[in-house]
């Protein structure tokens, strides 16, 4: 399978077009906004991937197996440094997630946290350049 992502910029104004159906054209825009404030966009979509490929992996491992859950809520938090050459790298992230459960499925959640301790596509392929940290953890649903 290919998939093609592409890019165009018009003065200020960058457009990601990715094809899809669901998720159509990113514009990000910086008309207006001082260059100071302009960086940090791309560690922003890196995330921004990570976060919804694993949320979406999570969701399809706990439907798979019948655990019906109440509430998720997942944050990238990206730690940005250099490698041996002095170039800025995204040096490690970690993936955090927290799932409304019934505390009686407290045994099929963790059935599900085994499972998602590879990450996702999006992570998973990240694996090797960047240390990844999974934190996969449930609360009681009232």
């Amino acid at each position: 399978m290919e998939m093609t992502v592409s890019y165009a910029r018009q003065g200020d104004v960058h457009t990601i077009h990715t094809g899809g159906a669901a998720l159509g054209d990113i514009i990000i825009d910086n008309t207006g906004i001082p260059s100071d404030q302009r960086g940090g966009t791309a560690k922003q979509l890196l995330g921004a991937a990570a976060v919804y490929c694993y949320a979406s992996a999570l969701t399809a491992a706990m439907e798979a197996r019948g655990l019906h859950y109440g509430s998720l809520d997942v944050s990238a938090t990206l730690e940005v440094g250099s490698n041996d050459k002095g170039q800025s790298r995204v040096l490690k992230m970690v993936i955090r997630a927290v799932v409304g459960i019934d505390e009686e499925d407290q045994d099929l959640f963790e059935r599900v946290a085994r499972v998602m301790k590879g990450g996702c596509l999006v992570t998973g392929s990240l694996h090797d350049g960047i240390e990844m940290e999974y934190q996969l953890s449930s609360s009681w649903q009232d």
